[in-house]
């Protein structure tokens, strides 16, 4: 049962109050004749137990009442009361500790017969007296007597009992969503217990979102999954489903407006300058709107997916504060039919040269198609590779049916179980093994190859990017490209709304999964059927409706609900295999909604893409190309800020503590503006003809932070846009966060000087007459003043500062090798002086480049591995209730609790800090031996060297960004250097 120790949980006194306990329960002569069941040698206080049964429900309910003696000076400094069952025939007994108040005190449970012959429950009644050791400390002594309470066989008692009791079940569970709101079994038996019980349930912790901020989640390009799950939830419970006729044909919904660039004359241009297109050739067997991932050997597949497991287990935690596993590796695996160590040999005995992964969509949590195409060299070694796994597999899946099927004269091998835990179509097109978990999707290559649709290879957009950005013809590289078809696909009426069904379906599982869970807390086993839920109100399926019009049921021997359109959790039906071919009004409405939005908000950040990936002994280099649709303003908007003219950086002669720089183009022009706006900058220039025109500046600007303690922390990963008071989007939160931090952390700026001379004379005559641009005596007025310190390391050294009334701003500036350098602390400005003695060493050419130096970290290393600590914290305490519901209501360990969860949910729960989760059988609780619980939360000062983001974080040295404009798209490198590993 789920009743996880409260630690002193205050449920008494609400519940008397909500039960409504008076001295009627002890006017009945039935209270009286039970009252002998109980030790009353041992218990120093008046009881009575009240029992109904109704034998055609099932229900038999207890209610065990305590009354404190006339005089009870001992109760009156008596603590906690605890009832507990010893044997199986009592269970869910609430509340699990209380007190007296007004002199009485109740609990409340269920009754059954394990056993034909069991005629009584045997439960444990436990109370606490505190009082004062002589030295004053507390004293508590517990006291214990057994209670039994005769199971009646005939019809009989106030059906109140049993509503009272299931008050008292969700006041519970309410008490426990407190501190685990995120969890979505204890809000579904809340949300199901009118119907179940016919009591209304409590007020449920925090807002609930709205039916327009759900559409947000069943549209949202990102996201999906459990993730959103929660909050639709509460609306299909709260408000009911979303039903309406289909009565709009697909056709009548448009998609964004997105314009494609003129790629024919761009080729053309190309092709003038002797830069022809260099198409893979297995693009001919990719249809156009699917991406491409290619690898020319196991060394690149094998650097991606550590690269990913590692960022993906580590830095997006921060995003996504989960600790939750999906096992995609072995998922896919698995359906396909091929493992990652069957590629591994394949590359190492030269039977195939290269291979290739193309699907419809990247929701590879949820589910999506997946197909793998090889270039043979020996295509019998492949073949054997394919059935020795098939035999593997029979083994493991008996049920596994095969059979072959011709498509347009070519044979497909088909291999597959009914709930697609294995999903592989095997075909063999001349040169290439193509392995796919789709059936659509095979065909759609098949399709492609024979030129019945269009392919990856024709596109004139794939074709103009390999001109500018080919792949890499080393060994050790990986190429991928989303194409314009690719991402109008992925906005297209079709596509958004059968993903937003999916998402509604996804949810509707989780809670006929949710459904099974609490069927499974009142009769002790799982459903056999739907019908079990339906009859027993566990749900409601006028309210849990398949947005496509298929069936649910309930699979009993895997225990887990499934839909006969989206299949079940773990293995939803790829979006590809989805049809809609008709749509609601409301759908409708909803798409072009979405529609709105993506061309307001996230049409700028969705182009046709390449990125190259080339990997090293000790580091990662990521290239992107970017090519905007003709009608994307972001780009053009960025590209405006920046000097048409990109320039190398000296990434070098930086502060030896600068942990992240960033640099940038803006030209003399726009340098000059920025300038003028610094008070008494201004001034300074007019006062000299020669500086006025400003054509001293350069055309580089740089800011650096440096390492050191910070006292206030900015979070980026919460800015969201705020439309309340203080409207402000997020990148006005960003530049006031920059601000904040540049409070909290040394911050060095320069700006590049063409001219040292007139640079000079510039800090000459600011230090001299800045002080009399101030107003003195006006309290609210900036106070100007500068004066020169001594020099260091023969640069002259002022100090420039504003005050506004209290607040007071300090700048160290100086003039350091054709850089106008200002400090907010000297010993950065030092540091830089430093620097600049060094050998330069520059980047490549570029508009902007950023870079994070993890070898500079000291200080701000503590606080980032606290930032992560306490994330990671979060993630664990996440996983705790689910956990603890499994372990409890399946009578289980932790472990075997995991793979529970894996059947019904598609993920398994683990320790982000490297522990591991435990039962405490004392408290009734599981916790992580890293973070505890949220009743006991804790957490190290500093990370264990061996958790998995120490040895993630100390592995890198340095990531560098440099982002260069093209004439029609943007070229960014990222580099991750790492340290050899020792």
């Amino acid at each position: 049962m789920i009743c996880e120790s409260t630690d002193r949980q205050r449920e008494g006194k609400a519940m008397a109050n909500q039960g409504g306990f008076s001295t009627r329960y002890f006017g009945g002569l039935l209270l009286f004749a039970l009252a002998g069941v109980v030790r009353a040698d041992a218990l120093p206080f008046d009881q009575a137990v009240e029992t109904y049964h109704d034998s055609e429900s099932g229900v038999t309910v207890f209610a065990l009442r305590l009354e404190q003696p006339f005089l009870a000076g001992e109760f009156e400094r008596s603590n906690y009361l605890r009832l507990k069952p010893l044997d199986k025939n009592a269970w869910l007994v609430y509340p699990r500790e209380t007190r007296f108040e007004q002199k009485h005190a109740e609990f409340y449970g269920r009754l059954r017969r394990t056993d034909a012959d069991a005629n009584v429950a045997v439960l444990t009644l436990s109370y606490e007296v505190v009082s004062e050791n002589l030295d004053g400390s507390r004293k508590v002594d517990v006291r214990e007597a057994q209670i039994e309470i005769p199971i009646p066989a005939q019809d009989g008692g106030s059906d109140r009992l049993y509503k009272d009791w299931a008050r008292r079940q969700n006041a519970h569970f309410a008490e426990l969503l407190r501190y685990y709101p995120e969890n979505s079994f204890l809000e579904y038996v809340l949300l199901q217990s009118k119907a179940r019980y016919g009591v209304d349930p409590p007020p449920l912790p925090g807002a609930t979102p709205s039916a327009g901020e759900n559409d947000l989640s069943l549209y949202h390009t990102f996201g999906g999954g459990l993730a959103v799950q929660q909050s639709l939830q509460r609306e299909v419970l709260g408000r009911g489903a979303r039903s309406d006729d289909l009565t709009v044909h697909i056709s009548r919904l448009t998609p964004p407006d997105l314009r494609s660039l003129d790629y024919e004359t761009r080729l053309e241009r190309q092709r003038e300058d002797g830069r022809e297109p260099r198409p893979n050739e297995a693009t001919r067997l990719i249809p156009a709107d699917q991406y491409f991932l290619q690898f020319q050997s196991m060394g690149a597949v094998n650097e991606l997916m550590t690269l990913s497991e590692q960022w993906g287990a580590n830095l997006l935690r921060m995003f996504q504060v989960s600790a939750r596993d999906h096992h995609l590796k072995e998922k896919y695996q698995d359906q396909l039919g091929l493992w990652h160590d069957d590629l591994d040999q394949l590359f190492a005995d030269e039977a195939i040269a290269e291979f290739a992964v193309t699907g419809s969509d990247f929701f590879i949590a949820e589910g999506t198609d997946v197909t793998l195409l090889l270039r043979l060299r020996r295509p019998a070694a492949v073949r054997a590779v394919l059935d020795a796994r098939l035999s593997e597999a029979q083994q493991r899946w008996p049920e596994i049916a095969q059979r072959e099927f011709n498509y347009r004269g070519r044979q497909v091998a088909a291999r597959y179980t009914p709930d697609r835990t294995v999903s592989s179509f095997v075909v063999f097109l001349d040169d290439y093994a193509v392995v796919s978990n789709s059936h659509r999707a095979i065909r759609r290559v098949i399709d492609t190859a024979l030129q019945q649709t269009e392919s990856l290879y024709d596109q004139l957009d794939y074709q103009y990017v390999t001109t500018l950005f080919p792949p890499e013809a080393s060994g050790d590289a990986s190429y991928l490209y989303c194409s314009e078809a690719f991402l109008k696909r992925l906005a297209s009426p079709q596509f958004k709304i059968a993903e937003k069904r999916r998402r509604q379906a996804f949810t509707n599982l989780v809670m006929l999964n949710n459904a099974s869970l609490f069927y499974r807390l009142e009769h002790g086993r799982s459903p056999d059927t739907l019908s079990d839920l339906v009859d027993g109100d566990f749900v409601d399926l006028s309210r849990i409706v398949d947005p496509a019009g298929g069936a649910y049921a309930f699979d009993a021997a895997k225990d887990t609900a499934t839909s006969s359109v989206y299949n079940r959790i773990k293995y939803l039906t790829p979006i590809m295999e989805l049809d809609v071919l008709n749509v609601s009004e409301q759908e409708r409405r909803e798409y072009e909604e979405y529609k709105r939005r993506y061309e307001a908000v996230w049409r700028p950040y969705f182009d046709p893409v390449a990125l190259r990936i080339t990997a090293r002994a000790n580091s990662v280099k990521l290239e992107t190309l970017v090519l905007p649709f003709a009608n994307s303003g972001a780009y053009v908007a960025l590209q405006q800020m920046v000097d048409a003219q990109p320039q190398p950086f000296e990434f070098a002669q930086t502060a030896a503590s600068a942990v992240a720089s960033f640099a940038v183009v803006p030209g003399r022009q726009r340098i000059g503006e920025f300038l003028r706006r610094v008070p008494g900058v201004s001034q300074t220039l007019e006062a000299d003809p020669t500086l006025t025109d400003l054509s001293w500046l350069g055309d580089r600007i740089s800011l650096h932070f440096c390492d050191d303690d910070t006292i206030l922390e900015i979070d980026p990963l919460r800015l969201k846009p705020l439309n309340g008071f203080f409207p402000a989007s997020i990148e006005q939160q960003g530049l006031v966060a920059a601000a904040v931090t540049a409070t909290n952390l040394p911050v060095c700026l320069t700006v590049a000087v063409d001219d040292e001379a007139k640079a000079k004379r510039f800090l000459e005559q600011l230090a001299s007459k800045v002080f009399l641009q101030s107003e003195p005596g006006a309290d609210f007025a900036p106070q100007l003043d500068a004066y020169r310190l001594p020099d260091y390391a023969g640069r002259e050294i002022y100090v420039f500062s504003v005050q506004f009334y209290a607040a007071k701003l300090r700048l160290y500036l100086a003039l350091v090798d054709g850089r106008l350098a200002a400090a907010t602390d000297r010993d950065a400005l030092r540091q830089l002086i430093d620097a600049s003695q060094q050998p330069a060493a520059h980047s490549d050419a570029a508009h902007a480049w950023f870079r994070i130096r993890f070898s500079a970290m000291e200080e701000l290393k503590k606080d980032l591995h606290i930032y992560w600590a306490e994330k990671a914290r979060h993630a664990a305490h996440r996983n705790v209730m689910p956990l603890y519901i499994l372990t409890t209501l399946y009578d289980t360990s932790v472990e075997q609790a995991n793979a529970i969860a894996d059947a019904k949910y598609g993920v398994t729960y683990f320790c982000p800090g490297g522990g591991r989760y435990v039962y405490d059988a004392g408290r009734d609780q599981i916790a992580s031996t890293v973070f505890g619980n949220r009743r006991n939360a804790r957490q190290q000062v500093a990370l264990d060297d061996n958790s998995p983001f120490a040895r993630f974080f100390n592995s890198l040295d340095e990531i560098s960004v440099t982002v260069r404009f093209l004439e029609d798209g943007l070229l960014g490198t990222a580099e991750i250097k790492r340290h050899s590993p020792e």
